[in-house]
């Protein structure tokens, strides 16, 4: 049944009533509803910089910790077999507190909680026709690994007798880990780190630009957020759930971003050297992936975003680089990495050479190539419904669909066209033939506003000008 306006402003009071009398503290901080699932934090009046909006104390908040020592949670430690994740013993905890209906301590705060994770747009919960407008991404792929490790994680803990006599259900269990994947922050507690629940900060929306600021202060006993510029009424009191591309937002969280700088490609590449030289420094160059997500051992799958020169797991360029680099090192650039590797861990994460970094770019330019082939629609077609918003309404889960693909698709092109502008240059002699070369004039006058034209500049500066400089 569907919660009418009154219904909810009723549980907006229940709540702020449980916090304030519990001692929480935010007098400028209001919590609306603008859909059916759909919640947000607010400015009920200014705020100005510096300023501690929000004050919630540590007995209102859920800890990993409480989950393993409730009962349920001592049963599933001491019974299950394998390894169960902190997720998992923190939706423990909240099946718990929600069994006891009014009688526990939360009820007010689950009473304002998402009932339905397929209205919030989870694609977990899509079916498949639905599914297949995000065939052939890492979307998808993500997707299937989360409620796969949900599959996983259930099967895994309700062979204990505890949870079997609390009677719940893999829907149950569902529900907890979607509410736990969706509202949890990871803080520090006493010097030990701690991921936790946090009743109302877990309302506030995502936005990169984020004005809040949030820890755990150990001399105030608990969650404090507070604003970083001078705010008006009104304004929607956001939060980072991380620099995530729509391939994660959308499993994770049920939406995507119009624009979004983090969106990834995926690169399917060999698991060695593409002549079968050994490359002892190679699997030392993995980057971090999908938690979820587990890797086949037949081929190697890098994510990077279009800045090629960025490191770590939410941006990947320079890993992709570094790995396909090393895939195409000849038997004399060999020799002189695995000299280089004494001292640098991954020593192709620098340029070795124009050759070789021409044969990377011709590595990576084929991957993303095959994996635009398997799409059925093009970017000219994805950007096509995207500007109907008819055909693909705001935050409708058709437009997250496109939106997730499409931000896959640009990435890859952004290789390719990479790779088709920038091997012509390491053919150059001198940095006076290059400069006269087309390809370099029509990089330079690409506008720098946007993601090509940035990136394709940072490149060029960043990795082929020195390059050709230096006659490697």
């Amino acid at each position: 049944m569907a919660v009418t306006d009154n219904d909810f402003a009723k549980r907006v009071d229940e709540l702020i009533s449980w916090l304030r009398k519990n001692g929480a503290k935010f007098p400028k901080v209001t919590l609306s509803r603008y859909a059916d699932e759909g919640r947000d934090l607010r400015a009920s009046e200014p705020i100005k910089a510096d300023e501690e909006i929000l004050y919630i104390p540590r007995k209102c908040i859920i800890e990993v910790q409480q989950g393993k020592e409730c009962k349920i949670g001592r049963a599933v430690k001491a019974e299950a077999k394998g390894w169960v994740s902190g997720h998992t013993y923190l939706a423990i905890r909240m099946l718990t507190e929600r069994d006891l209906g009014d009688k526990s301590f939360f009820a007010p705060w689950f009473g304002v909680l998402p009932s339905n994770y397929q209205k919030q747009g989870m694609p977990q919960y899509w079916t498949d026709e639905q599914k297949a407008e995000i065939a052939y991404t890492k979307t998808l792929a993500k997707t299937n690994a989360v409620v796969a490790a949900i599959k996983e994680m259930w099967e895994r803990i309700s062979q204990v007798k505890a949870v079997q006599q609390a009677g719940w259900t893999l829907e149950d269990f569902a529900w907890a880990r979607y509410t736990v994947l969706t509202r949890t922050f990871g803080v520090e507690i006493g010097k030990r780190e701690a991921t936790v629940m946090v009743p109302l900060a877990d309302m506030a929306n995502h936005e990169f630009d984020r004005p809040s600021r949030w820890k755990y202060d150990d001399k105030k006993s608990g969650f404090v957020v507070k604003v970083v510029r001078d705010l008006e009424t009104g304004v929607n009191l956001t939060d980072t759930y991380g620099s995530k591309g729509n391939d994660s937002f959308l499993p994770f969280y049920g939406f995507c971003l119009e624009r979004n700088e983090f969106n990834q490609g995926r690169f399917v590449l060999p698991v060695s050297h593409i002549n079968g030289l050994k490359v002892p420094f190679l699997k030392k160059i993995a980057v971090s992936r999908c938690a979820y997500e587990s890797d086949d051992g037949k081929v190697k799958n890098i994510d990077a975003t279009t800045d090629a020169e960025a490191t770590g797991s939410k941006r990947g360029g320079k890993e992709l680089l570094a790995y396909c680099r090393a895939l195409v090192l000849q038997k004399d650039e060999l020799r002189r990495m695995i000299k280089r590797s004494s001292k640098m861990k991954r020593p192709t994460e620098s340029p070795v050479s124009c050759v070789n970094e021409a044969r990377a770019l011709d590595l990576i330019r084929t991957s993303a190539l095959r994996a635009l082939e398997a799409f059925k629609t093009s970017i000219e077609e994805d950007e096509a419904i995207l500007n109907n918003e008819n055909k693909a309404p705001r935050f409708s889960w058709y437009r997250n669909a496109v939106l997730a693909r499409i931000g896959e698709k640009r990435t890859l092109r952004h290789y390719i066209r990479l790779a088709e502008a920038m091997n012509p240059l390491f053919e150059c002699k001198s940095i006076k033939e290059m400069s006269s070369r087309k390809e370099f004039l029509d990089i330079r006058s690409a506008n720098r506003s946007t993601e090509w034209g940035y990136y394709a500049n940072k490149y060029l500066d960043k990795i082929v000008i020195p390059l050709v400089k230096s006659g490697k």
